[in-house]
């Protein structure tokens, strides 16, 4: 898989752009969006240097989004790795 072909598999929901509060297993999302979020378009202001304007952006790669447990059920990268898992 290309890296474009990657990235096309996010669905804009933005739910990895806004805070979070993570309790053992027990995941909340606050209403605190990262400062380049548009809100309304779910689109980041800063796409393309995302990683180095320093506001914790993580580059999410299946080996990632395999181990992390705070992106949504419905996180078109979730649902691709989980589905490349299966026997």
């Amino acid at each position: 898989m290309t890296q474009e072909q990657w990235e096309n598999l996010c669905r804009r929901c933005g739910q990895c752009c806004f805070e979070k509060w993570i309790d053992g297993t027990r995941i909340t999302y606050t209403r605190i969006a990262c400062r380049h979020l548009d809100i309304h378009s779910r689109e980041c202001r800063v796409y393309a240097k995302r990683f180095t304007v320093g506001e914790g952006c993580l580059q999410l790669t299946p080996e990632l989004v395999a181990e992390i447990n705070w992106l949504p059920e419905d996180c078109g990268y979730v649902v691709h790795v989980r589905n490349r898992r299966k026997p």
